[in-house]
Order: C-alpha cells, then sequence, then structure tokens
C-alpha cells in the first residue's frame, strides 16, 4: 500500500498561509473566541469524525423552521443538494492522505415540523415524520434519543438503541427568519427564502460554507482573521467565492493532516 500521500500547494495559497491558520485560527495554540476560532484537535464531533465513523455517508434530520408548506417536489432536492455540495469538498480529500472514500453519501432519515401537515405529502418515501417535537426554543427537531455524536467529555459515540428510525448525525435547518446561515457539527441553519431561491444553482453558496464549518473551518472576515490582506479568495471568505476554491480545499486537507492519527485508514 505504500506511504499516504500529502503535500504542499504550489499556486493560489502558500504553505506560509496555511500555517499561519492552524496557529491562529483551527490549531490548538489558537486563542479561543466564540465563532471565531475553533481547536479542531478538541472535538472529535467534526463532519470528518462522522463520515469516517459511518463508513461514508451521513444521515440528515431536515428541521421545518417556518410556519408556511413544503412541497414534496422541493423537499425531494434536499438530498441530491447537500450531497452534491459535501463532494464538492471532498475533491480535495479524495486520495489525498489515505483519505479512503470517493464519494460521500446523504440520507434524509427525518422530517421535523411543528406540525407535520406543513409537509404536502403523506408517504414516508422521503423519511419518517416527526411533529411535536421542539428545542429549547421552540424549533422543531427529531428526537434527542435518535441524535447520533461524539460525546467528547465520556469520549463515546452517543447511544441511539431507543430512536424508532434511523439515528441522525446533522441537521438541515430551514429558517425562514433569517437571510444568512450558521453551520458547525451539528450541521447547518440556513435561510430557507436563500434556499428556495437558488434551487437549482449548482452552487448555493451557503450550504458549501456552512458545510465548511462542519468541517472546522472559520471564516475570514476583517484582517485580524487573516494571514495577509492579499488572503486568497474562498467560499469560507462568503462573497468573496461562490464555489470551493483551492484556498478552502488545502484548509481542509491540513485539518485531515493533523487529525489523521484518529483514523484507522
Amino acid at each position: 500500500s505504500g506511504e499516504c500521500v500529502v503535500a504542499s500547494p504550489t499556486e493560489y495559497i502558500s504553505e506560509e498561509y496555511l500555517d499561519w491558520i492552524w496557529q491562529n485560527r483551527t490549531g490548538p495554540n489558537a486563542k479561543p473566541k466564540q465563532d471565531v476560532n475553533w481547536n479542531v484537535m478538541a472535538s472529535k464531533n467534526f463532519l470528518m469524525d462522522k463520515f469516517v465513523h459511518n463508513k461514508g455517508s451521513i444521515n440528515y434530520c431536515v428541521r421545518w423552521d417556518s410556519t408556511t408548506t413544503l412541497e414534496k417536489g422541493v423537499a425531494s432536492q434536499f438530498q441530491s443538494i447537500l450531497e452534491r455540495h459535501y463532494n464538492k469538498w471532498n475533491k480535495w480529500l479524495e486520495g489525498y492522505n489515505c483519505w479512503p472514500f470517493k464519494k460521500l453519501k446523504v440520507n434524509m432519515v427525518g422530517w421535523a415540523a411543528k406540525d407535520k401537515s406543513q409537509f404536502e405529502w403523506t408517504d414516508d418515501t422521503l423519511g419518517p415524520f416527526y411533529e411535536g417535537s421542539v428545542d429549547s426554543d421552540g424549533v422543531p427537531q427529531c428526537p434527542d434519543e435518535c441524535y447520533r455524536y461524539y460525546d467528547n467529555v465520556n469520549n463515546i459515540w452517543s447511544d441511539t438503541s431507543a430512536c424508532q428510525g434511523e439515528p441522525f448525525d446533522v441537521s438541515f435547518w430551514l429558517n425562514d427568519k433569517i437571510p444568512y446561515g450558521f453551520g458547525y457539527d451539528w450541521g447547518q441553519e440556513v435561510s430557507l427564502n436563500d434556499t428556495l431561491s437558488n434551487l437549482y444553482d449548482e452552487n448555493i453558496m451557503f450550504i458549501g460554507h456552512e458545510i465548511g464549518h462542519g468541517f472546522g473551518l472559520p471564516d475570514f472576515y476583517g484582517l485580524e482573521t487573516k494571514p495577509s490582506k492579499d488572503f486568497p479568495n474562498s467560499i469560507m471568505m462568503a462573497y468573496s467565492s461562490t464555489t470551493i476554491t483551492p484556498s478552502d480545499g488545502w484548509m481542509l486537507r491540513r485539518i485531515l493532516d493533523h487529525v489523521r492519527s484518529r483514523y484507522k485508514f
């Protein structure tokens, strides 16, 4: 099998910039700041960990945070949209440092709403409905007993044996009250209106960007967050690019380089 292939960039972004990002933004020496710097070494619940644990797939709960209804034709697009954006990221991992997955798979395993009549179909061909289960803010969610995550305190994956259906790893949370998005290891919260108006676009910026957060990549807004003012365009510096660039790809590879020892491949 030989050695795992690792490399340094020859264009677009420098190794020096990647080192700065690790030291100042994503690694264990970065000064912790809420939503600014994330130590990817402190958690084994990022998206990379989930894909390895699940052998290349990830299970989704859709959280319908809206008073409107959802058509089946629109809902049936979500799986392919998410899978497409994951695989745009995965192009940078495939074959790098022995990453074993040529294609990442997305499964939709639950649909949560305050009232299931908000879903304009009644069969379970897209997955089961969850009605009335809400979080502390009153937002619909799939059941807690179905949430599969890595418990960093007890160093064990959560017990989902009480889940009636398939466990979910992350949520696709569609919120009609925000014009932007959020992302982390729990999934992506995105603007419902933005998502629906860009539903058939090849690249939906907020979705690609929020998935990046789930891999442990931070935002790059403001000079103090970047190694230099000429930091190259990237989807993690949203609005500078609507697509995943080599800058994003190399930052993702560096995360794999640092967490690689967790994995047995």
